[in-house]
């Protein structure tokens, strides 16, 4: 007996979009703003002595940026590929189980030849020598009585 087929549901996916798309767009723009804000204020510090800090806040600041998007677009685009394949009603198939009802099953396997691993410590032979204590802490405390003599 076959179970009656089920139909998918609809996903909305319109708000995730919008979220990701306008996530993307204020990432982009205020990070190019912030950007660029950046190296004004770093060029004025350097007023032209090294240019290289300068060079490298623009370039690891651009990757950063572009790296950002790509994940960002990564997302867009399974988001949208999710909701165009869920309005795709696609057909199922019947679980082969259900087809061919005798195939062979896999075993268990049989808990009597199951051995207990060993211990990691077992058949140590490595002994840990004493810590070293100077002689005054090692002798005990005079008596009292040896003391008022």
């Amino acid at each position: 007996m076959v179970a009656p087929q089920t139909e998918p549901a609809v996903i909305n996916v319109t708000k995730p979009t919008l979220i990701i798309s306008v996530t993307l767009a204020v990432l982009t723009l205020g990070g190019f703003a912030g950007l660029i804000e950046g190296a004004r204020a770093l060029s004025m510090t350097l007023r032209g002595e090294n240019n290289d800090p300068l060079i490298a806040l623009i370039v690891f600041g651009m990757i950063t940026i572009l790296t950002v998007d790509i994940f960002l677009i990564r997302q867009l685009s399974r988001v949208i590929t999710a909701a165009l394949s869920s309005t795709v009603q696609p057909q199922l198939k019947p679980p082969k189980a259900i087809a061919a009802p005798h195939a062979p099953q896999p075993q268990k396997p049989i808990t009597a030849r199951l051995e207990q691993a060993p211990s990691v410590t077992e058949h140590t032979t490595r002994f840990f020598e004493p810590v070293y204590r100077s002689p005054a802490e090692t002798s005990d405390p005079p008596n009292r009585g040896e003391l008022k003599k």
